[in-house]
């Protein structure tokens, strides 16, 4: 003798039944209840037809599904900070080996350019050169942080995607 669930599997995916099958639906009072429910899911795929939500529906999924998508945007938000916060770390370390090292190369530069030309020319040179170099560091520590969020949210898209 077949189960109720077997009889259900049955109808659902062949629409007939055998002759002990047909014989317990019609004793089973749940197994007729799932029948007709099961017909009426049957022909509305087999037409295409789209039931139309109940009233209401989307506000409960919306309501349902805010805490949760709340908790994951706040873990999300924090996890994003500290990766920014490392990137930022990371890219400061050498910073000042850097300024250092190019502290000595412009007091070696002035003090080369000066015994050729006159000091005032090399004065120049040498806070041009010192500008550029502080545009340059800028942009560079500037961009940290915008390729960090970008890395952040390319992380991100391939997980969610």
């Amino acid at each position: 003798m077949a189960t109720c669930d077997e009889i259900r599997e049955t109808l659902f995916l062949r629409g007939s039944l055998d002759g002990a099958a047909a014989a317990h639906l019609r004793e089973c009072a749940s197994c007729q209840e799932e029948a007709r429910v099961i017909r009426a899911l049957t022909l509305g795929l087999a037409t295409g037809a789209v039931p139309d939500p109940p009233p209401g529906l989307t506000a409960r999924v919306l309501e349902a599904a805010g805490p949760l998508l709340a908790a994951r945007a706040r873990a999300q938000r924090q996890q994003s900070r500290r990766q920014l916060a490392r990137a930022v770390i990371v890219a400061l370390l050498p910073l000042p080996a850097i300024l250092v090292l190019n502290a000595y190369a412009v007091y070696a530069a002035y003090a080369v350019l000066s015994a050729i030309l006159p000091a005032t020319l090399s004065a120049y040179l040498v806070f041009n050169y010192t500008a550029l170099l502080v545009l340059l560091m800028t942009l560079t520590y500037g961009a940290v942080p915008l390729f960090a969020d970008r890395q952040a949210r390319l992380g991100q898209e391939a997980r969610f995607a």
